[in-house]
């Protein structure tokens, strides 16, 4: 029996890599979009640890300015900071999604040879069975007209 060969086989190995390539990609958007959001998270909890240390150095009977002004501050700053960090988020957010139709599109590709190699090894297997029943046939006449 001779053996199947996919001709298309080495665009189909091509093809996987990138698919492999695109997906390891995506993985790594995911990881830094997740890096992001910590970040955010981070900043958003010491936002809130100075916002509470500025109410209660204001509840203070003694105000010291200078502590306020700087705190004031430095909310600000870190307001304009947290304002950048979802921007940041939302420009990963985007190459995310980006990503996730290059991904989809390269899982096509594959899929879409894969499924011409299924038709093409059955087809093979078809043909292979019906060349093994004709020569099956070959052999019963054969020995039929040597009988008769």
């Amino acid at each position: 029996m001779r053996r199947f060969t996919f001709k298309l086989q080495s665009i189909l190995n091509i093809r996987e890599r990138k698919l492999e390539d695109e997906r390891h990609r995506l993985a790594e958007i995911i990881a830094k979009l997740e890096e992001q959001k910590d970040i955010l998270l981070e900043m958003n909890k010491k936002k809130e640890s100075l916002e509470k240390e500025l109410n209660n150095a204001l509840d203070n009977q003694v105000l010291d300015i200078q502590f306020t002004i700087s705190a004031k501050n430095y909310l600000k700053q870190m307001s304009d900071d947290i304002k950048m960090q979802f921007e940041i988020i939302k420009r990963t957010q985007n190459e995310l999604n980006e990503q996730k139709n290059v991904v989809a599109a390269a899982y096509k590709e594959v899929k879409i040879l894969e499924k011409l190699k299924e038709k093409q090894y059955k087809n093979f297997m078809f043909e292979y069975e019906q060349n093994q029943i004709k020569e099956m046939d070959d052999i019963t006449s054969a020995r039929q007209k040597k009988v008769v």
